[in-house]
């Protein structure tokens, strides 16, 4: 996202200089300005760097954090994807309530620096204590850490949000009005640079880097946020002695509130006075001059064209939520060696930001205004709120192609039965019921079947076909050698319990005394989580060891050796399999990176204890394999892979247009939006705009919490239908809107000018 549009705020290159309470300047200084018409004679704010450096790291470790916090909710909490989205968005709407707060602290009470300082405190608090709860070793509870760390942070963020770029206006003072615009500029890159860098490095910090036996570092993609925000928090305060501090002003959003709340009352209590003509007439006059109540006159027909906004916001900010979980299901892959995560995914939008914007602001906007094609910032919002709904649209549609990838979930009441044949010949299986939920079946509810399975190979009774009517079935297999088949020389009886909504395989092999086998289920029929892969190793013959069993080693050469997926190894112990249903049959599941692997069986006459077997097993992403070893080489190899869970087939890069048209309607949106505000707000109510801008964001992120938290429709595809829909709805209510606002021209020579009559109808559009 375009951070710099709702983290900058007003301020964003168009800082009003302060005209009260301002520091004295040097004769010498004002000699200089006033004389040359220039302001290079004034001396840079040098000290600036704190403030720029304090922004830089405040974003890295804000978005830094963020980035990682969906997948973090998924895999360590396990959290369901609603729970998810509904925690991720609860953060946010807390993040965009509390700027409120910190401007009111800032201007009424503690002053700018103060708040700055203590708010940052409570910010490295909260990441400090998201880090320790994500450290297993000290078995903090998760979910109590986790949330209070949240609260914190969003404390934090927020309250700082308003006041860190107004604090680094103030050091400019009047007559450098060029530097205050190089500053806000360089003030934006730091946000989008941080942004950019920490959604990029975090995601890899949580699931390359080992640390406490896991593959992945939690602790470390939120602790390096945390001491980067602590460092940055010492650099503010080293500081302190150059800052220029200026003194608190009145508190004008409480002042705001207390003006229109007072004038309601009055109004209804009709104890304002008899000739009022506007509302806030009634304000009173003892507290608040005739300026002031014009200017919140002024204020309140904008801040009503603020009320359909938030419907923009509801969709932009699930780039972090729906749009990363959709992410998760989808093919990452750049090359064979390189894998872009799901969180990453993110990136695209302040990489698009930063292109995007030159271009509208340098190309797309002055070409318009030379062919004199009106295209004013009303204009410009609604045409982002509409492009919002195309973005969706595309998400929906790229949301039901990858439903089509995904398998389809076993379902109650059925069962997937799956039988393997390890042994040398073709077995013939007959199966039958004999007990359902502890009732015995009658001869008409039996249900048979009569099958035959080669020589390594697979039969599957998807859960259409194998219904498993009352919870669990127990089933008789008669599993009969079809020809000369070693040991095997006679009619076996295998009993299975089979439950419902799981996977069952029966893998079936030879063994000394005959016929052998083993039950192996899987208990739900899913993706693994971060595309990675999942790889279920059966060995039904001794490797040359002792004991028969022993590592197998797994090899990715397009990994750098020491780098996370370089190498795995899959455990398959035979010692105590004669003593499990009398199987000698050994199985290893494990969590694995895509690529294609050389495989190690272990040998102990062989000088490095292991034989390389056989060309490259291919692990596609996204799948879950059982993978039958053989003992040597044949016409199917070392080992054949069958297919649970098919690979992930859609790029994630098919993600790339709805970033693409939500970024270009963030840019119509959010910079007009910021633009229109900013124009039309009396100068001395842009920090009332400011918070009221923020606000929408809060409330855009609880319109996804309603709609999300009452699962109103039952796919996600669906719920984006639903959102392209809703903002669809609340664009045409706002261009209504727009067509009856009249602008105002707040420049100093319209000030002189004698007001506009209310039947100006100029059209904003």
């Amino acid at each position: 996202m375009a951070k710099s549009d709702q983290d900058v705020g007003l301020t964003e290159a168009k800082f009003v200089p302060p005209t009260t309470n301002d520091a004295p300047v040097s004769s010498k200084a004002l000699e200089a300005v006033n004389g040359s018409g220039t302001a290079e004679k004034l001396r840079y704010p040098w000290y600036i760097i704190f403030i720029l450096g304090n922004e830089f790291c405040e974003r890295f470790s804000y978005y830094g954090m963020k980035a990682v916090l969906t997948i973090y909710f998924l895999e360590v909490l396990l959290w369901s994807p609603n729970t998810t989205t509904l925690v991720y968005h609860s953060f946010t709407v807390l993040a965009y309530f509390t700027p409120i707060f910190g401007a009111m602290l800032a201007d009424g009470f503690l002053g700018k620096f103060n708040t700055i300082f203590l708010l940052s405190i409570v910010y490295v608090s909260g990441l400090v204590l998201l880090t320790l709860a994500a450290i297993p070793p000290l078995n903090l509870d998760l979910v109590t850490g986790t949330a209070c760390g949240l609260l914190l942070i969003a404390l934090g963020t927020g309250g700082i949000k308003p006041v860190v770029p107004a604090y680094g206006g103030d050091q400019f003072r009047p007559g450098q009005e060029k530097q205050r615009g190089q500053f806000f500029s360089i003030f934006y890159f730091s946000i989008n640079a941080g942004s950019l860098i920490s959604t990029f490095v975090t995601p890899i910090l949580r699931s390359d880097v080992p640390c406490f036996g896991a593959e992945g570092c939690y602790p470390l993609a939120f602790g390096l946020p945390a001491g980067l925000l602590a460092i940055s928090v010492l650099a503010f305060l080293a500081g302190r002695p150059f800052y220029r501090n200026l003194p608190s002003k009145e508190n004008v959003i409480a002042k705001v509130f207390g003006c229109t709340f007072g004038a309601l009352y009055r109004k209804i209590r009709k104890t304002g006075p008899a000739d009022a003509k506007h509302w806030l007439d009634n304000a009173d006059p003892k507290k608040y001059s005739p300026t002031f109540v014009k200017d919140v006159k002024q204020l309140v027909p904008v801040l009503a064209m603020f009320l359909p906004l938030p419907m923009f916001w509801a969709l932009f900010d699930q780039q972090g939520s729906r749009w990363t979980l959709q992410a998760t299901r989808m093919d990452g892959r750049v090359t064979d060696s390189y894998y872009w995560k799901p969180d990453q995914v993110q990136i695209f939008n302040p990489v698009l930001i930063l292109a995007l914007i030159p271009v509208f602001e340098g190309i797309v906007f002055p070409t318009l205004d030379r062919f004199n094609i009106p295209f004013k910032e009303l204009a410009r919002m609604v045409t982002g709120m509409i492009l919002a709904g195309v973005a969706f649209v595309i998400s929906g549609i790229v949301q039901m192609q990858l439903d089509g990838t995904l398998p389809a979930p076993v379902v109650v009441q059925t069962a997937e039965l799956r039988v393997y044949n390890t042994a040398p010949c073709s077995l013939g299986v007959a199966m039958q019921n004999v007990y359902a939920n502890r009732t015995e079946m009658t001869e008409a509810d039996r249900q048979s079947l009569n099958f035959a399975v080669n020589s390594y190979d697979e039969i599957v009774y998807l859960g259409d076909n194998f219904s498993v009517p009352n919870h669990w079935r127990y089933i008789k297999f008669t599993v009969s050698p079809n020809g000369t088949c070693g040991s095997i020389t006679r009619p076996t009886d295998i009993f299975v319990n089979v439950t419902e909504a799981k996977v069952h395989s029966l893998v079936l092999g030879q063994g000394i005394g005959g016929l052998t086998q083993r039950h192996l289920i899987l208990d739900e029929k899913v993706k693994p989580k971060e595309g990675k892969t999942q790889a279920r190793f059966v060995l039904p013959f001794s490797f040359n060891t002792s004991s028969g069993g022993g590592e197998i080693t797994l090899i990715n050469r397009d990994v750098a050796v020491g780098k996370k997926g370089h190498v795995y190894t899959a455990m398959l112990d035979r010692s105590n399999t004669l003593f499990n249903f009398g199987s000698p049959i050994s199985n290893s599941t494990k969590d694995m990176d895509q690529g294609k692997y050389e495989v190690y069986y272990p040998d102990e006459n062989s000088p490095s204890g292991k034989r390389r077997v056989g060309g490259l097993l291919e692990l596609p992403n996204g799948g879950v394999y059982t993978v039958l070893l053989k003992e040597s080489d044949s016409e199917k190899g070392y080992w054949i892979r069958y297919d649970i869970v098919s690979a992930s087939s859609l790029s994630v890069f098919w993600q790339l247009p709805q970033y693409f048209v939500i970024t270009v309607g963030e840019v119509l949106f959010s910079v007009s939006g910021l633009s229109f505000a900013y124009s039309q707000a009396p100068v001395s109510m842009k920090s009332v705009l400011q918070a009221g801008w923020l606000l929408t964001v809060a409330f855009g992120n609880v319109i996804v919490l309603i709609i999300s938290g009452a699962e109103l429709v039952s796919d996600q595809a669906t719920e984006f239908f639903l959102f392209a829909g809703l903002i669809g709805a609340f664009a045409v209510l706002f261009a209504v809107m727009c067509h009856y606002y009249v602008y105002v021209d707040n420049t100093p020579k319209a000030e002189d000018e004698k007001e506009k009559s209310d039947s100006d109808t100029d059209s904003a559009l």
